[in-house]
């Protein structure tokens, strides 16, 4: 196994498999799988060996409200550790055939538009598609077209059973070919799931199929509701983590939408009374009904992972779904034979290039419909699915489905306290971006690091905003020039446009962030204490440190300042309890250049959040520093430790919220020391 190397991805996140640590081979019965951001030539390819030595570290994420849950997916993937690369030796050279066929297919594709759509439906290969491909797809409700998903098995097994009846045709009567047609459909399912690596999507589909298969071999009959329970039951079995996938959860809801459509058929019986003219129809309507029943019962899932729901997934996949599955996979399948045997295959690619304008075309259009739903939403949809399911046995269960229905919607219903305003520290690893929000509006202070494609702006902020409803925010504060604090700036103002920008040193764009300044906002009173001057280049010590209150309480941002800033910062006050706060921003992540004694006294905080990233290289928090809180009776926190830290100003005061200890705590989220190791890896 392993992550299949595209060029056109560059650097990028590989996947080991390890059979020796320090030189001692692993026991067949025990396995070790790491993470590693390869950033340079040569790349590793599948199926290469190779002796790294490598910097563990325990496979954690970044937690906040929404986002990628790394930790989550490490877990799904069976993924022991990260690692920071030291020394690579390559041992062997050989590749998989995946891979053979990968740098067939790569001068192939490339110049096609499509191309990256293409390779994700021959390989099951998604590194080419952007961001910006995946906004479109799901968007337009079509994200599962573009994968080797359960779908697309499902063809390749129907392909395959039209295969062997005709061969069938062709063949004496023997009773040898009699089951020719299903032993071809499974053979061809097989085939494309081995093109996808097996990934889990496709061992769920295979599963279910082989079920199938067994069942018509042996000439049971086996209900779509048991053949869902046995399939759980089997891949459970063989992977009992695979709950941790968000595939999983989707294809089997899938699933069962679908079990309940056949049930829904199966009872109807209004068709079969209808004229005989109009039973051509029937098809469309189960074809329309199946596209209904998925839409509802994939409701809660779609708002609670997407946090919103396409208005024209519907009829986008009454038009899509044939299409592809009758035109597209049918060409990408004999293209992928052609290339397979070195036969020329550049027209055929060329084909189901063109077989995807009209289908991207469609979700291009489809994607403005897509509409973002509040996150108090997602407990009523499981009450809307009650609903349906309380009308669906109406005519038999009147009375239980109505107490179904008012049950659920008791028990998901709870009225929310009313939020005054609220501090959200997020959790950006080692830098720092703090939302202050009231009435779903929202000023940005800092804005976290950026990398070579992407940053925290892209990967937290931009997600919690879209969540939260935010298209523009009321403000923008950068407290100072170092990346890891403005590092998303352009990215924040060109997206989020917003009304006023202020920064510590002088920039195109922005107001000055200068001592003295006040202004009010929401009724939120926002004082600027430091620096007394803008700078063309702020550092550390010209940090803008903001205080803000509401009259009773109060919150103090600090940036970076250091103890040089923070003694002249005190000397410039004539009155101390300016700093006076109840919330305070750690300075400089907890660096021991900073929170000196006397500041933290002015300050006199209840708590004391720390802007960190878990094993950064600086050691941050110090030890003495996070001692010098404690000693001052604060309570300490960091978002290393955890996660997201919000606080909700309520009629009794603060609430706290810690999303590692109290959203997300799970048996998978530890702390581990990390230590230097050599290994042997297969690629």
């Amino acid at each position: 196994m392993g992550t299949l190397f595209t060029a056109n991805s560059g650097a990028q996140a590989i996947i080991f498999d390890v059979d020796k640590i320090n030189q001692s081979r692993l026991s067949p019965f025990r396995s070790a799988r790491v993470r590693m951001y390869w950033q340079s030539a040569p790349f590793p390819k599948q199926g290469e060996r190779w002796q790294l030595t490598v910097r563990l570290k325990p496979p954690y994420g970044r937690l906040n409200e929404t986002g990628f849950d790394a930790e989550k997916y490490y877990v799904a993937r069976r993924i022991h550790a990260k690692a920071s690369l030291k020394q690579a030796t390559q041992l062997t050279d050989t590749i998989t055939w995946r891979q053979q066929l990968l740098d067939t297919l790569t001068p192939i594709l490339s110049p096609l538009r499509f191309g990256p759509h293409l390779l994700a439906l021959s390989l099951g290969e998604r590194a080419w598609l952007t961001a910006a491909h995946w906004d479109t797809l799901t968007h337009s409700g079509l994200a599962h077209l573009m994968a080797i998903s359960g779908l697309h098995i499902g063809l390749a097994y129907g392909m395959g059973w039209q295969l062997g009846r005709w061969a069938r045709v062709w063949l004496p009567e023997r009773r040898v070919f009699r089951w020719l047609p299903l032993y071809m459909a499974l053979g061809v399912a097989v085939l494309y799931a081995a093109l996808a690596g097996f990934a889990l999507p496709t061992q769920r589909a295979l599963i279910a199929l082989l079920l199938v298969s067994v069942a018509k071999r042996l000439g049971a009959r086996v209900s779509p509701l048991n053949l869902l329970q046995l399939t759980v039951l089997l891949v459970l079995a063989r992977d009992p983590l695979a709950g941790f996938s968000v595939s999983f959860w989707l294809s089997f809801s899938a699933v069962g939408a679908l079990c309940l459509a056949h049930y829904g058929f199966s009872r109807s019986s209004g068709w079969g009374q209808a004229p005989q003219r109009w039973q051509w129809l029937r098809p469309l309507k189960q074809l329309l009904v199946v596209q209904l029943v998925l839409l509802i019962g994939m409701l809660p899932l779609q708002l609670s992972f997407f946090s919103g729901v396409s208005a024209a997934a519907t009829p986008i996949n009454l038009v899509a779904v044939p299409w592809v599955g009758i035109v597209t996979v049918p060409l990408v399948f004999v293209a992928l034979f052609l290339s397979t045997f070195g036969l020329e295959s550049v027209a055929v690619w060329s084909w189901a290039n063109t077989s995807l304008v009209p289908v991207m075309a469609l979700a291009g259009d489809a994607s403005a419909s897509w509409f973002t739903v509040p996150v108090t939403s997602i407990s009523w949809a499981f009450t809307v699915i009650a609903l349906a399911i309380g009308l669906y046995g109406w005519r038999w269960h009147r009375l239980s489905g109505v107490i179904i229905v008012l049950m659920l919607a008791l028990i998901t219903w709870r009225a929310p306290k009313a939020v005054n305003w609220q501090v959200d520290v997020l959790d950006v690893g080692h830098g720092l971006a703090v939302l202050v929000s009231k009435n779903e509006r929202s000023v940005l202070y800092d804005t976290g690091n950026r990398w070579q494609v992407g940053g925290i702006a892209q990967a937290v902020i931009a997600p919690i905003l879209d969540r939260r409803h935010i298209e523009r925010l009321d403000g923008l504060i950068l407290s100072h020039g170092d990346s890891d604090h403005d590092g998303g700036a352009d990215f924040i103002s060109a997206r989020y446009s917003p009304r006023w920008r202020r920064a510590s040193e002088i920039r195109s764009g922005y107001q000055t962030c200068a001592a003295g300044q006040r202004w009010q906002w929401q009724g939120l009173d926002f004082s600027v204490l430091w620096p007394p001057d803008p700078r063309p280049r702020a550092d550390n010590n010209d940090s803008c440190v903001i205080r803000i209150s509401d009259g009773e309480y109060s919150v103090l941002l600090t940036g970076d300042i250091e103890a040089k800033g923070e003694a002249n910062l005190l000397a410039s006050l004539g009155d101390k309890t300016q700093l006076d706060s109840d919330i305070m921003l750690v300075p400089h992540h907890g660096s021991a250049s900073s929170s000196s004694p006397s500041f933290i006294r002015a300050v006199n905080p209840t708590w004391a959040v720390a802007s960190t990233g878990l094993l950064n290289p600086w050691r941050l928090p110090a030890k003495t520093v996070r001692a010098g809180y404690e000693q001052a009776d604060v309570t300490w926190l960091d978002t290393a430790a955890n996660g997201q830290v919000r606080w909700q100003r309520i009629d009794t005061g603060w609430k706290l919220v810690r999303w590692r200890q109290d959203r997300r705590a799970g048996w998978y989220r530890q702390m581990f020391k990390r230590r230097p190791v050599n290994l042997d890896a297969d690629r």
